[in-house]
């Protein structure tokens, strides 16, 4: 069976539009779900028709992403062995399922906040208004709910939409899957098992960099077997593994992941940027905001070393997609921007004083650093591998949210390409003995990182009893919309509406609807 490049971008397109359309057509007013439709529909098809290519300068290495594109697009199509096919399908399924995805086992606890999202985009009309406490308009990373809330819709029921999320986040991770055979060149059964093994677990060193903390920093570090966190004297950092990812927020990585390797793949048609990376907006404002900056920066690198136009840069592919949907998109995040927030919710950089230093060193070291180490040989030319490292390495310097959500979303894009860079050496078919060390090493690492999602799989399928309280406890999220109330988490309060409406530009000249 062989994966038809050209096929799979136009379905990953399609995953990644259709959600974008739906959101015009139910959120705002008509003329500009057809201006959105006018523009997206040509900007999409120009970019999957266009079979152009740029050849490569001194790129004598495979393994440079930057050098992914052949002379023909479709002389990289990878053939997916059966046995690979129906093994990835089976394992993604079983792993969505025993963590929860679906409600069959315990889900964690941000599904709290999914399933009412969820059934309050099925059971109303759109836009989604509040007026139980403070008048307000549900605001927030709505993509991943968009075609699930049509479903459940059509057949007014909640329930058919909690199936319809099911099956629609699963066929995304399947599709996540096919892209990244493609990506990372898996040509055989013994490649395209370890992808996906690695797709589904991959993490840096945590328990590692918890243990080498303890030790520096005794009771002050006090997340010693969290399979989330480093925790040192209110420094909160996480860098999420793939299976914590899908665990707690699963609509919000699989249009980034999706993305970010068609970023890659046509990283250097610097005229289709915008239209590559505009929908995951709407899945993720923290992870399209890494992206958009490693995109920009890399097109600055084009444009100074390789001579690529400015007019390529600011193409009508670029334009038009920025001016709709992505002005409107901007606008509806700005309603929640504009509201007035705690310190506790609001952005602040991270300091690392006194003998906090050492927090920073050992968690980039072990979460992303030494897999760094192990890929740069390949990879040190090309000027993605600096820029996401460089990515990587500011992140923690930055902070907001209680859960400083800012970490950890936007190191979704950043992580998963370290992730390909990683698989690509380790299917390395080259024989040397640096490489082979530098393979042994990554195995390593990768060992160390899958010790966590393994057991947080266990501890959930332990935790599955007929008591267990699955997480459907909010039925609707106008039940948090009292700001200041003492009894209601902050993020709950702030992250997800837009509050004192009048005078909102998405409010008052885009919305479908006014309350």
């Amino acid at each position: 069976m062989r994966l038809n490049g050209r096929v799979l971008k136009i379905i990953a397109l399609l995953y990644m539009y259709i959600p974008i359309m739906i959101f015009m057509i139910g959120y705002t007013r008509w003329y500009y779900a057809l201006a959105a439709g006018i523009i997206l529909i040509p900007c999409v098809y120009v970019y999957i028709s266009d079979r152009s290519f740029i050849r490569r300068k001194n790129a004598d290495t495979e393994y440079d992403i930057d050098a992914f594109m052949n002379d023909d697009n479709e002389a990289e199509d990878v053939k997916l062995h059966p046995v690979a096919l129906i093994t990835a399908v089976a394992l993604i399924t079983t792993i969505c399922i025993v963590v929860g995805i679906g409600g069959i086992f315990p889900q964690a606890g941000d599904w709290y906040k999914h399933n009412a999202v969820l059934r309050d985009l099925t059971k109303s009309s759109w836009p989604v208004y509040y007026d139980r406490f403070d008048d307000c308009m549900l605001t927030y990373y709505l993509g991943q709910y968009l075609v699930p809330a049509v479903i459940g819709k059509m057949c007014s029921s909640f329930e058919v939409s909690n199936v319809a999320m099911s099956v629609w986040c699963i066929g995304g991770l399947i599709l996540v899957y096919l892209m990244l055979i493609r990506v990372t060149k898996a040509d055989s059964l013994r490649k395209q098992i370890p992808a996906v093994l690695i797709m589904l677990f991959f993490c840096g060193g945590l328990n590692l960099a918890q243990n080498i903390l303890k030790q520096v920093y005794n009771d002050r570090m006090y997340s010693l077997g969290s399979y989330h966190w480093v925790l040192v004297d209110g420094i909160m950092l996480q860098y999420r593994s793939n299976l914590v990812m899908i665990r707690w927020v699963l609509p919000q990585i699989i249009v980034p992941w999706l993305a970010t390797m068609l970023f890659i793949e046509d990283i250097k048609r610097v005229e289709y940027y915008v239209v590559i990376l505009l929908p995951s907006l709407l899945f993720g404002s923290f992870s399209f905001a890494a992206l958009a900056v490693i995109a920009v920066v890399n097109a600055m690198v084009l444009f100074i070393k390789e001579d690529v136009k400015f007019v390529k840069i600011i193409s009508p592919w670029n334009i038009l997609p920025a001016l709709c949907p992505g002005i409107v998109l901007f606008y509806y995040f700005l309603g929640n921007l504009q509201v007035e927030k705690p310190i506790s919710s609001s952005f602040r950089f991270q300091t690392y004083g006194g003998d906090h230093f050492t927090v920073y060193i050992v968690f980039c070291l072990c979460m992303f650093g030494v897999y760094c180490i192990c890929v740069g040989k390949e990879n040190c030319r090309s000027p993605l591998f600096y820029i996401n490292m460089v990515v990587l390495l500011v992140l923690p310097w930055l902070r907001m949210g209680l859960c400083n959500d800012v970490v950890m979303s936007g190191s979704i894009p950043s992580l998963f390409i370290l992730m390909i860079y990683v698989i690509r050496l380790l299917f390395d078919e080259r024989e040397n003995t640096a490489l082979g060390i530098r393979k042994g090493i990554a195995i390593v690492f990768l060992l160390i990182g899958c010790i966590y999602p393994v057991k947080e799989i266990a501890d959930n399928i332990i935790w599955n009893n007929p008591g267990f309280e699955l997480a459907d406890s909010y039925p609707t999220m106008k039940w948090f919309t009292k700001r200041g109330d003492p009894n209601t988490s902050e993020d709950l309060m702030y992250n997800y509406y837009t509050y004192d409406m009048d005078g909102k530009e998405f409010y008052e000249y885009i919305a479908r609807v006014k309350h």
